[in-house]
């Protein structure tokens, strides 16, 4: 190669298995010299690319990659999801498992621009870069020497240059909180939870023993409670049993709470372990609050204090040091006062972008 003349850039969809493996392998380049980063499970993104995941199985999706003499550099996925576009009344694309390696702008803009010109030709008004549950929520803009929570996203700085150059703008912004236990955040939450039995709450914990019945529940609680939610698509009781019934091994019962008034549902909690942490053998002492919903009915009156109190509580109680708030949207600032209530202190903060066609 003559110096200084970069060799040409191939952008093509991927058709066969071993491209899609590759594909999913590539990620271990881009971060290689990463303390940071969780390897995900590869397994599981193949089911998902492969739509073999029920989160993946409704929609229609194209992988990209752009390579040069042969080697990956960039990844993408175009994504069409007929759920979401019913439910919010719109033509949506969605862009994720955006990878590229440093250095490599050219690519990373050519690669965008297949993603988004397939998509276009599916019928999509804009492209956005990734805000959909289950795929991704949001680009990191301050992550880069932080060790990312379960199920956040984590990227290198770089990306938000590739992004913009690929004709994406920022759309909205998304935080994540961090809450530091002590024996004072302790007595706030006994507190919180003792205000449930006067006001008529019951709060009780998931029962493992029906964890099919309890996911079912709490998906229709998500489903109701989320329906306004910018960005949320509707999910189906298998979608949620991914993070549920799949997972009940990992779960702790105790952090996964219902609210009920008399025989009604009033709110539901949705709590893990932090399990980045297991997964590279370090103490589990994080966890995160997922997803937290309180039905209309029911809301203005404390739920969502007392059984995020009630949550963070049995993690003190096995160990845990601090724990995540939810992804939260900027101007969410209903649950963001929620957080900041319990002694939340944003953290982390992500940017979602768009690209109108």
């Amino acid at each position: 190669m003559t110096p200084g003349v970069q060799t040409p850039i191939i952008v093509r969809e991927i058709q066969s298995l071993p491209d899609l493996e590759r594909y999913v392998a590539f990620v271990k380049e881009v971060y290689q010299d990463d303390p940071y980063w969780v390897c995900p499970d590869e397994h599981e993104q193949l089911a998902m690319l492969s739509r073999q995941n029920p989160m993946s199985r409704h929609v229609s999706l194209q992988c990209f990659l752009a390579e040069r003499e042969g080697r990956i550099v960039a990844t993408a996925t175009a994504i069409r999801d007929p759920r979401f576009d019913a439910h919010w009344q719109q033509q949506a694309g969605h862009i994720a498992y955006f990878e590229a390696l440093p250095g490599e702008q050219r690519a990373a803009q050519q690669l965008l621009n297949a993603a988004c010109d397939w998509l276009r030709e599916s019928g999509a008004g804009f492209a956005r870069l990734t805000f959909l549950f289950g795929w991704g929520l949001g680009i990191g803009i301050d992550t880069y020497r932080t060790q990312p929570t379960v199920f956040h996203p984590y990227n290198p700085s770089y990306y938000h240059s590739m992004i913009k150059n690929g004709g994406f703008v920022t759309e909205r912004g998304v935080v994540e909180y961090v809450i530091t236990f002590d024996e004072a955040l302790a007595a706030h939450y006994r507190k919180l939870v003792a205000g449930a039995t006067g006001s008529g709450i019951e709060l009780r914990t998931w029962d493992f023993d029906q964890i099919e019945r309890e996911n079912e529940l709490f998906t229709a609680l998500y489903n109701e409670t989320f329906a306004s939610h910018w960005g949320a698509p509707p999910f189906t009781a298998e979608q949620f049993a991914t993070l549920t019934v799949d997972l009940r091994h990992l779960l702790k019962r105790d952090y996964c709470i219902f609210a009920h008034a008399g025989e009604e549902v009033a709110g539901g909690v949705l709590a893990l372990p932090d399990l980045n942490r297991a997964s590279r053998g370090q103490p589990v002492d994080h966890a995160a609050l997922l997803t937290i919903g309180v039905r209309q009915p029911w809301r203005g009156r404390g739920i969502n204090l007392m059984m995020a109190a009630k949550s963070y509580l049995a993690m003190m109680e096995n160990g845990c040091k601090s724990a995540s708030y939810t992804v939260v949207l900027d101007d969410n600032r209903p649950s963001r006062r929620t957080a900041e209530k319990l002694g939340g202190l944003v953290a982390r903060n992500y940017n979602i972008y768009r690209r109108d066609f």
